[in-house]
């Protein structure tokens, strides 16, 4: 059986080792091929690649800077594996995981992509770094049911393709460079009638406390997904319309800190200095991809149609 991990690279030189590492013992049990798409690393990543490519049949690609959704494209297309794996540069692949997800897929012709579910582990200390880890969003991560209940979407950090269903729905879409091809493809299997699901078995992603530039890059492809399904991601739904009036009117954030701050109260395992700063950051990355989502809104009005 020949699987193909597609990892995207770029600066990955703090976690790239210890992706590539739990890959490598695979190598007994199936056929493995190693797809490295980089962004234009200036680290150490390429040379970490090259301390596997002996044990390891490993095929680099350069994205061109065209962004993720080309990236996996390319990397899957470059292979001729019957299974993908999209795996993040910053996740440990779990073997159970993995092992599972094929067999599942193997078993079930109308499931088209499988999912670990991911356990943050911050790089970097601080209060960024502890909501890296305790997030409201990976709570209710791991409380998605798992197979047989379907999911809406997955995550590609870690996430077990069909060839055939990728080549049936024809791909990622490079349309999204910034964030959110995930949901593209999800929502493109969904449409040709595959289902979509999780397993409970967890993979390490190892995180770093990155607040501003990833969650810009989210709210401005909140516009480009809305564009492309306009029936299933609506732009203007109630939470983006609240955070939207409160980034304009400040004096209604306290308001949406109390909204934050009542759901966090009721997640279990948090210390209640944790439960009182949480919502403050997560206030500010809701801001931070409104803000994003805007700007990307007038970037298509006066910008895209010229």
């Amino acid at each position: 059986m020949k699987v193909a991990f597609v990892i995207l690279t770029k600066n990955s030189g703090r976690t790239l080792n210890k992706c590539l590492s739990e890959v490598s013992k695979l190598r007994d049990e199936m056929d493995v091929e190693v797809i490295i798409v980089d962004g234009g690393s200036t680290d150490n990543t390429l040379e970490i690649v090259k301390q596997y490519s002996g044990g390891l049949n490993i095929k680099i690609l350069y994205d061109e800077g065209r962004g993720l959704g080309y990236a996996r494209d390319i990397g899957w297309r470059s292979s001729s594996a019957d299974y993908i794996v999209m795996l993040d540069s910053d996740v440990i692949l779990n073997r159970r995981f993995l092992i599972d997800a094929i067999k599942l897929l193997e078993r079930d012709e109308k499931l088209g992509a499988v999912s670990a579910k991911l356990k943050p582990i911050s790089l970097d200390k601080g209060l960024f770094g502890l909501f890296q880890e305790k997030n409201l969003a990976i709570h209710l991560h791991h409380l998605d049911p798992p197979y047989p209940a379907e999911a809406v979407a997955l995550h590609t950090a870690c996430t077990v393709f069909k060839r055939k269903v990728l080549e049936e729905v024809g791909g990622f879409d490079e349309f999204f460079n910034l964030a959110k091809e995930d949901s593209d493809i999800s929502y493109k299997i969904r449409k040709a009638g595959y289902k979509l699901s999780y397993l409970n078995h967890y993979a390490i992603h190892l995180e770093r406390a990155r607040i501003i530039k990833i969650n810009f890059r989210y709210g401005r492809s909140y516009v480009l997904i809305s564009k492309k399904y306009p029936d299933m991601e609506k732009l203007w739904k109630l939470k983006n319309i609240v955070l939207t009036i409160s980034l304009l009117l400040p004096l209604l954030q306290l308001l949406v800190y109390a909204y934050y701050l009542r759901r966090y109260m009721k997640v279990h395992g948090l210390k209640l200095r944790e439960r009182i700063i949480l919502p403050v950051i997560e206030l500010m990355r809701q801001d931070i991809r409104t803000a994003g989502m805007l700007y990307q809104l007038i970037l298509n009005k006066f910008y895209y149609k010229k």
